[in-house]
């Protein structure tokens, strides 16, 4: 006569243990992903925003690597700290003669209007091959973030506000309207918190000299 062997009470609950263990496991699983999807909408929708409003800005600037990636932020200390930007807003007239493009930077103060901040060019007058697309080349002989900062603190909640000035023999330098930038120093670090939103695509083409 054939032996029949009844399971174990032990080998029987194994698998019982097993999905008790993963039924607990699961909630603490999908806690963690709620928690971290919260986290990134919260980020996303307070996002950091300059503490100051400059009426005279007519577009964002573009930071571009020279690969034709944006920058978005990197080291205070960073020469260059992008290889080209690119403003949104053709200049009056679209004068193709002549038509230069320089990066300044200035000093955002708390209580101090946009046109009275202090400032400096960060990059000498370049060409740019594009009336619709000015653009400006930093190179590693510009000043960097880290030179700006030490000649102008950032005192305001860490903000530099960058300008692309442009101008042409026609029009001359229109300092009443420009691109710009909001960059906010951390330490030795910076970052992008409002740009524009220009391609960088090709970014090398368009300007028509190496600039300074």
């Amino acid at each position: 006569m054939a032996t029949l062997t009844t399971p174990s009470a032990s080998s029987s609950s194994a698998p019982r243990t097993s999905r008790r263990r993963l039924g607990a496991a699961l909630p603490a699983a999908v806690l963690v992903v709620a928690v971290v999807v919260a986290a990134v909408v919260w980020r996303l929708s307070h996002r950091a925003e300059a503490p100051y409003v400059d009426a005279a800005s007519t577009g964002g600037i573009t930071l571009c690597s020279a690969t034709g990636k944006a920058v978005t932020g990197g080291r205070i200390a960073d020469r260059p700290f992008a290889d080209v930007v690119v403003g949104e807003t053709a200049p009056a007239g679209a004068d193709r003669e002549g038509a230069v493009a320089t990066l300044f930077a200035y000093q955002p103060r708390e209580g101090v209007s946009p046109e009275e901040y202090s400032g400096s060019p960060i990059t000498a007058a370049t060409p740019y091959a594009d009336p619709s697309r000015p653009a400006a080349r930093v190179t590693a002989q510009a000043w960097s973030i880290k030179d700006f900062v030490t000649a102008f603190p950032a005192g305001f909640d860490g903000y530099v506000q960058l300008r692309l000035i442009l101008g042409s023999p026609a029009h001359g330098s229109a300092t009443d309207h420009y691109d710009t930038a909001d960059i906010r120093v951390d330490g030795d670090s910076w970052e992008l918190v409002r740009g524009g939103h220009a391609s960088c695509r090709g970014v090398d083409r368009a300007v028509t000299t190496s600039g300074s």
